[in-house]
């Protein structure tokens, strides 16, 4: 493993912007991840996975940036008695206009009947070939988040959704580094408060995630493999893969309801409300394809976006007096401009 001084952070993300670790250095193993956690003395420790979820300042990242590669994918049992327990968590999503942007009704179909089998899915391990993976395994459930290019272990901090399914809903338990003990431990699914776009490891951010063990069907994969295929066929129509994913969470029903009288997504309020679908600041711009995607032209700053973002919720504060929460997370010092 090398220890790299001043690495430059753009081209591990999706949106190329991005100033200099610190210290950076890559790990390709949880062997690996954890033999760096307990011997560094370097801090803070800022975990990178696929860089599709961030936004990281003009100015970089303090301490040590470790870019987690991991992909060890483990079937733990083959056969298990039918899950009984699945139920999704609410998504606060609904597809305003679903001939314009997605439809996922269109393809939506419950799997609860199928008996499941454990899979342990190491954290640095991409989205996209654990979904390949385990359904050319025999395994199903994962191709909800199709044309998502995170990470699982970024999938589970953040707690993603792919149409109405969040990740959450097929975990059986998270394998952890606690940086303040420097040991191993697991929680169990149940052991912790799992809602929309969230979790109980974005506040507890000395534990650091291993590896997840989900609860995937032994389902229908000629289904499931075109479910994927027609899902990523929607998707790649109006998500620009020069952007972080989606830039704001859903507004809940209880928001919704007495201003439009029923659950609205971020990106048609934006589009609708605003009227600001292709609006730019600097290099940053509001995609012409949907708007709750804010895409890099190709000269953008990180304070370019970070102003974007800014200005879309302090319109949305002046007209209708809620917040709109950032899906995205922004690292590093975004109190000073750019040069």
């Amino acid at each position: 493993m090398n220890l790299i001084k001043d690495q430059l952070l753009a081209q591990y993300t999706t949106l190329k912007i991005g100033g200099p670790a610190d210290y950076f250095i890559q790990t390709n193993s949880n062997t690996e991840l954890i033999e760096i956690l307990k011997s560094t003395n370097i801090k803070p420790i800022t975990i990178l996975g696929n860089g599709s979820n961030v936004v990281i300042s003009d100015s970089g990242i303090r301490g040590l940036v470790i870019k987690n590669t991991s992909q060890e994918i483990k079937i733990l049992t083959n056969t298990s008695d039918t899950d009984t327990k699945f139920n999704k968590t609410y998504t606060q999503r609904q597809e305003n206009e679903p001939d314009k942007y997605l439809d996922f009704a269109k393809i939506d179909y419950d799997e609860s009947g199928f008996p499941v089998s454990e899979v342990e899915i190491s954290s640095g391990c991409p989205l996209p070939y654990a979904i390949n993976c385990t359904l050319d395994h025999g395994l199903t459930g994962l191709q909800w988040f199709a044309y998502i290019p995170g990470t699982i272990g970024g999938a589970i901090v953040q707690n993603i959704h792919g149409g109405s399914y969040h990740i959450a809903d097929y975990l059986k338990s998270v394998k952890c580094f606690d940086l303040n003990t420097k040991k191993t431990i697991i929680f169990l699914k149940t052991d912790l408060n799992w809602k929309y776009e969230t979790s109980f490891f974005l506040k507890n951010s000395n534990l650091i995630i291993l590896s997840g063990t989900l609860n995937l069907f032994q389902g229908d994969v000629v289904k499931a493999k075109s479910v994927r295929d027609a899902w990523m066929l929607q998707k790649v129509k109006i998500q620009p893969m020069n952007s972080p994913g989606s830039t704001f969470q859903n507004p809940s029903l209880n928001i919704c309801q007495p201003i439009w009288g029923e659950q609205k997504s971020a990106g048609w309020i934006i589009d609708h409300e605003l009227n600001l679908k292709g609006f730019s600041i600097g290099g940053a711009q509001i995609s012409p394809q949907h708007s709750n995607f804010f895409i890099n032209t190709g000269s953008a700053t990180a304070t370019d976006y970070y102003q974007l973002v800014k200005h879309v919720q302090n319109l949305v504060k002046q007209k209708f007096g809620f917040d709109l929460i950032p899906e995205i997370k922004f690292l590093g010092d975004f109190s000073k401009p750019s040069k």
